[in-house]
């Protein structure tokens, strides 16, 4: 069946809650002090059944002023309108304001409704609608139907019906394979429930027993049980209204604006940047509240350095949970004033500028071409990023479409994939010039060092580890570095590093045959190499990564010493249960400050166990039996 939301809209006392008891038989107010009034003060719903393959829910929205606030929240998820306009009175201060509203909005589809039509004669009812036709001449509504109604006599009404159907029938049904998503406009308790939510469901499907994210707080809640227009169901999907009872969360932890949303879609933050038509002059810095799904947010609007007034950044006072691509509306603080509608692009970055990147996103998100948004927002993203991140900040655009954008632009040479990490080919380039800079720059300046720190590079190149793992791996497999340990070096320096290297090992273990127990510092290095001080210090590095030297407290020592000396531990054992700092200071011919950190070296590589103060022989030592 097909699902379809209708909202109403116009002035106060036009006959939009009349007109919907007319046509469903149900009540939209609900409040005692809407029956007191005679006014709707807050949202009202209703469903309407056009035929077997066809269910309308109608949100019946306040006309009011002072109630502008619950008007649009009612808004925020229609397909269609209409547009209630009283006979008798024709059009009115909020007539004008919801139809700027709704076409900010970016509604497009609508009925013009002309109701109370008992009050007036046919030729006061011919001058009604020319100017009605007239105000919306430039509008979405410029080729709408009109009806005349009145919920009095019931004239009519069959009409309406039928013009609705067949707008209905035009309208592309929301998608129930993308993500879900429903705006809360109610939340209260039902005794033996617990909490129930309220809300138009604008994408996706949920079914009892799954989890959903609750945003902005983010926290997992469970679907226990579902209903639609008063019938308990098991699922609900996009277009119909839904009443959600959900375990986990106190009713007074939710409030109107919050969302239900499928896990890990959209994104939150306190700081926007958007698109924005502007019905008013605007002023940097002014305060004001946008209205988006069915939340009000107050906040301050700000001007980029160097931008019109085209693209603002707006900062909330609370955080607002949205999607790329959402629509909102801009009223001034004090008075309302209604100031222009926008378009959310995406949270704010650390700068006053709006990017280049930025900039090339939301000019594809005006002009819905969806391969060219995938493409700029892993560029305006700025990090190898996976399939699951591109398709939480795309907001609630279905899966598939996703994919098919990535394995087009992969098609296209726009868009590389490395690993699980989705790249612009731009991006690729760009890191691929700075290694070679950065790394190249290195070697001119340390020419007698392996390479540059791995951790170095990856914090100059702004990568995450993960990223920047997977992209040195390409780089090596390209040819482009060396990896050796924590060290990266470019291909063609390390050819030549190697020789050298290899030469000084060869070197090293030849004149330190017999330096005995003496600290191998660079001094000496400089001294038996014939070596600068920085090609000593360099050569000391490689010999103790190489394992030449072994460091030893404060003291570095050549290896064969070491062994030397742990063959003298095993001959000691030989004849001995345990031996003692003082013992082996007496064998090697040394002091205390010598022996004392050698015995620990030793212990810590289990050639020997100490037992208080003194050792006995550990397993390594069995290996020099052999």
């Amino acid at each position: 069946m097909k699902h379809i939301i209708i909202g109403t809209a116009g002035h106060v006392d036009h006959g939009k809650t009349a007109l919907i008891k007319a046509l469903t038989g149900t009540d939209t107010d609900r409040l005692r002090e809407e029956k007191l009034r005679g006014i709707s003060i807050d949202l009202g719903f209703a469903a309407l059944r056009l035929n077997d393959e066809l269910t309308l829910g109608i949100v019946d929205v306040p006309g009011h002023e002072r109630f502008l606030k619950n008007m649009l929240a009612g808004t925020g998820g229609i397909d269609l309108v209409m547009l209630i306009i009283a006979a008798d009175e024709g059009i009115m201060p909020q007539t004008r304001e919801h139809l700027a509203m709704l076409e900010l909005l970016g509604i497009q589809h609508g009925i013009v409704v002309l109701s109370k039509i008992d009050k007036v004669d046919n030729e006061w009812l011919e001058l009604v609608e020319e100017d009605v036709r007239q105000l919306l001449s430039d509008t979405f509504l410029a080729a709408a139907p009109f009806c005349r109604v009145s919920a009095f006599t019931g004239a009519g009404l069959e009409e309406l019906r039928l013009e609705l159907l067949t707008e209905a029938l035009k309208i592309t049904a929301r998608d129930s394979s993308a993500p879900f998503r429903l705006w809360i406009d109610r939340a209260f308790t039902i005794k033996g429930h617990g909490t129930v939510v309220t809300g138009s469901v604008l994408s996706g499907s949920a079914a009892v027993g799954e989890s959903l994210q609750l945003y902005p707080a983010g926290e997992m809640v469970r679907v226990r049980g579902l209903e639609s227009h008063g019938s308990k169901v098991e699922n609900i999907n996009a277009g119909q209204r839904a009443a959600i009872n959900i375990g986990g969360t106190p009713v007074a932890a939710l409030d109107r604006g919050m969302a239900l949303s499928a896990p890990r879609r959209g994104l939150v933050s306190h700081i926007w940047d958007m698109i924005a038509e502007w019905r008013e002059n605007i002023t940097s810095g002014t305060r004001v509240r946008l209205h988006l799904g069915t939340g009000e947010y107050l906040g301050k609007i700000y001007r980029f350095k160097e931008q019109s007034t085209r693209y603002m950044r707006i900062i909330l006072e609370k955080p607002l949970a949205a999607g790329l691509g959402d629509r909102a509306i801009i009223r001034q603080y004090s008075p309302q004033v209604l100031l222009g509608g926008v378009i959310l692009i995406a949270p704010s970055k650390q700068s006053r500028r709006l990017s280049e990147s930025r900039l090339l996103l939301a000019q594809a998100l005006v002009s819905q071409n969806i391969k060219e948004m995938i493409r700029q927002l892993i560029t305006d993203i700025g990090q190898p990023v996976t399939t699951e991140e591109i398709k939480r900040q795309m907001g609630y655009v279905r899966d598939a479409v996703v994919e098919e954008g990535l394995t087009s632009l992969i098609a296209d040479n726009a868009v590389i994939l490395e690993g699980s990490y989705y790249l612009t080919r731009k991006m690729v380039l760009d890191w691929t010039k700075q290694l070679s800079d950065i790394v190249g720059q290195y070697h001119r300046e340390h020419p007698d060092r392996g390479g540059l720190s791995k951790e170095i590079l990856r914090q100059k190149l702004v990568l995450k580890d993960r990223p920047f793992e997977i992209l040195l791996t390409s780089w090596q497999k390209q040819g482009l570095v060396t990896i050796r340990g924590a060290e990266v070096a470019m291909q063609e320096f390390a050819v030549r590093h190697s020789d050298w290297r290899e030469n000084l090992l060869e070197k090293a273990d030849a004149l330190l045959e017999n330096i005995g127990l003496e600290t191998v510092d660079w001094k000496i290095l400089a001294d038996k190499l014939q070596l600068s001080p920085d090609k000593a210090r360099a050569a000391q590095e490689i010999l103790l990564r190489e394992g030449l030297l072994v460091r030893v407290g404060e003291m570095h020592v050549y290896r064969k010493t070491i062994q030397n000396i742990a063959r003298l531990i095993y001959d000691h054992f030989t004849v001995n249960s345990t031996l003692t700092v003082a013992q082996l200071r007496d064998l090697l011919g040394t002091s205390r400050k010598v022996a004392l950190p050698l015995l620990e070296h030793f212990d810590m590589h289990k050639y020997t166990i100490r037992e208080g103060d003194v050792r006995r022989p550990g397993l390594k030592l069995e290996d020099l039996s052999e």
